[in-house]
């Protein structure tokens, strides 16, 4: 998201699939926080999911970013539990 020729926030689909994005990168400078970017850029890029076809989003933060996880709620986000683990996969050989 731009305002006056400024970078004032960006949000990314770091993962996909056909019915679902999972939405990372969010950021905001911390000169510019608590002014609604987030969150506007946040549902912009919601409503390009929606417009794509899919159903479903899924985003995380820290359990200590009670700003993020208001801003999240705000606009349709649930809790869904606590506990996610990341599996990576090593290439095998052909």
């Amino acid at each position: 998201m731009v305002a006056q020729d400024t970078l004032v926030s960006y949000s990314a689909f770091n993962a996909s699939l056909p019915d679902i994005v999972q939405i990372g990168g969010v950021w905001t400078p911390p000169a510019l926080r608590g002014k609604g970017y987030a969150k506007s850029v946040v549902a912009g890029s919601l409503l390009y999911a929606r417009s794509q076809g899919l159903k479903h989003a899924i985003l995380f933060t820290g359990d200590n970013n009670q700003a993020a996880q208001a801003v999240y709620r705000g606009i349709g986000f649930l809790p869904t539990g606590e506990k996610y683990g990341l599996v990576l996969f090593e290439e095998t050989q052909a």
